[in-house]
């Protein structure tokens, strides 16, 4: 009798072991082929400006916390300014300058891929003289801002621009670059379209405020 009880005991164990492996079979192809999710996160970590040489370098980590790929097409440094181009409007121009012939101005290349559940952190390097610097610092805000561009695509095409202020130089009466403040103090959705303008956010220094740095000019 305890034998048949027995024997009964491990088929109803077996069924329900079947059960949940079909159940986790069924969740995982579900997760693979029909659930999408569309994640990347972009966090500014440091931002310096060696001011005499005319050097700016940032580095920018993204996070793909989602289980698609995602498509880096641009990720520059920028400065806020009036373009010369006859507009009177201020907006983020890009720094396209290489600050030595073998420094590329990403390091790795983009465009690249964040690939699902990764990490990606690009090391950006640009020149900014300090006259130009100080030519773009805007009276209403009373500093010169340095911004960051990333392009962005999901797996599905879409495309998406990311435009935000990242740190405000400090300059004086007389056109002197005293040091720098961080403007940003959160990581940035990836797959937005957001034109940030100066100052920048409002929240108050945290553990996503980039170090940032720079020489005061001699």
């Amino acid at each position: 009798m305890a034998k048949a009880h027995w024997e009964s005991m491990k088929n109803d164990i077996a069924a329900i072991g079947a059960v949940i492996a079909l159940l986790f079979s069924t969740i995982s192809f579900y997760w693979s082929y029909f659930y999408t999710k569309h994640d990347l996160e972009v966090t500014v970590t440091s931002v310096s400006f060696n001011t005499n040489q005319g050097e700016v370098y940032m580095t920018v980590a993204f996070s793909n916390d989602g289980n698609r790929d995602a498509a880096l097409l641009r990720v520059e440094p920028a400065l806020w300014g009036v373009r010369k181009n006859g507009s009177k409007k201020a907006e983020w121009a890009p720094l396209d300058t290489k600050v030595a012939k073998d420094v590329p101005l990403t390091d790795p290349k983009v465009p690249m891929t964040v690939k699902a559940g990764g990490v990606e952190v690009i090391r950006l390097s640009a020149k900014l003289t300090a006259d130009d610097a100080e030519a773009a610092t805007v009276a209403s805000q009373g500093g010169a801002f340095l911004g960051i561009i990333v392009a962005s695509m999901k797996s599905d095409g879409k495309l998406y621009l990311l435009q935000h202020p990242v740190a405000e130089l400090s300059v004086d009466t007389t056109g002197r670059i005293h040091g720098a403040k961080a403007t940003i103090h959160r990581s940035l959705y990836g797959f937005a379209n957001l034109a940030g303008a100066p100052p920048g956010d409002e929240l108050q220094e945290n553990e996503k405020t980039p170090f940032v740095w720079a020489d005061q000019r001699n």
